[in-house]
């Protein structure tokens, strides 16, 4: 069920009471000179339901680059809810749960290649993508919002003529700017902390990323941004699986369901955001 944008709103201000999960965590930085999949290190060939109980851990992949809900911390560990979330999955399943990182305009070709298992990491659900992978049942919603600098006049993005916008490639942020006339460049980068920094640099008006991600990096990296206007759209949140693979999709709803119930979910997501953000 698709939720209304006002709750959105509540969710944002309960995370700037609750200082939008305590971790501060250094930018991770990108080679953009690596091709989408090279800094991909596997181990294990991605496999059915059957192969993942029989090597005992099922491996999924995001970009350890999407604060809070996946990145890596100081000491260059791979934290957030996306991965309390693979774990709490994997527990269920009665396996370990290995994560991996990929750059994020090459994980559905490294899913469908078969490099690793799933995506859980904060991957909206579109018609687009659905051609090529089958979703799990939502695991939370998302707001797509503009930030803009403090300083910014406009109460809107419609409103800026000739905006120049930054989005992380691939995203679906990126299609959303293709449509609007007044926006006259799209800077693309491979983590919004590169997007941030590029609004603080002057080097573009805004950017396109989810609500509860631009809050937290604003929070956490002390950027001189702000929400301006509404969410854009509400985005439906899954984890990728490929599409011969309908065992371990029915496995994963399963234990997604099993940790919605029991109480497991709403415990991580009050450690990362003060409230759970599947009521919302």
């Amino acid at each position: 069920m698709m939720k209304k944008l006002g709750t959105v709103f509540l969710i944002m201000m309960l995370l700037f009471m609750v200082g939008c999960a305590g971790e501060n965590v250094e930018p991770v930085e990108t080679d953009p000179d690596m091709d989408s999949d090279a800094n991909v290190e596997i181990d294990v060939d991605g496999g059915t339901l059957e192969d993942i109980n029989a090597r005992g851990s099922l491996t999924f992949a995001m970009t350890g680059a999407y604060p809070p809900f996946n990145f890596i911390d100081t000491d260059g560990q791979l934290i957030g809810f996306d991965i309390d979330i693979a774990n709490a999955i994997a527990e269920k399943m009665g396996v370990e749960a290995e994560p991996m990182t990929v750059l994020w305009d090459g994980i559905i070709s490294g899913l469908t290649s078969g490099r690793f298992d799933m995506i859980i990491g904060s991957m909206a659900i579109t018609d687009e993508r659905l051609e090529r992978v089958n979703f799990s049942t939502p695991y939370y919603y998302d707001g797509a919002q503009f930030f803009g600098s403090e300083e910014l006049e406009e109460n809107d993005l419609s409103q800026i003529e000739d905006a120049a916008v930054g989005v992380v490639t691939g995203t679906t942020f990126q299609d959303f700017l293709v449509d609007m006339e007044n926006v006259t460049d799209i800077l693309q980068f491979e983590s919004d902390v590169d997007n941030m920094r590029a609004v603080q640099q002057g080097r573009s008006d805004g950017l396109i990323t989810g609500l509860l991600v631009g809050l937290h990096g604003i929070e956490s990296f002390d950027m001189p941004l702000k929400p301006v206007g509404e969410p854009l759209y509400i985005e439906e949140i899954g984890i990728a699986i490929r599409k011969d693979d309908t065992d371990l999709l029915d496995a994963v709803n399963d234990a997604l369901q099993e940790i919605i119930q029991d109480g497991t979910y709403a415990e991580i997501s009050n450690t990362w955001f003060g409230t759970n953000i599947l009521d919302n």
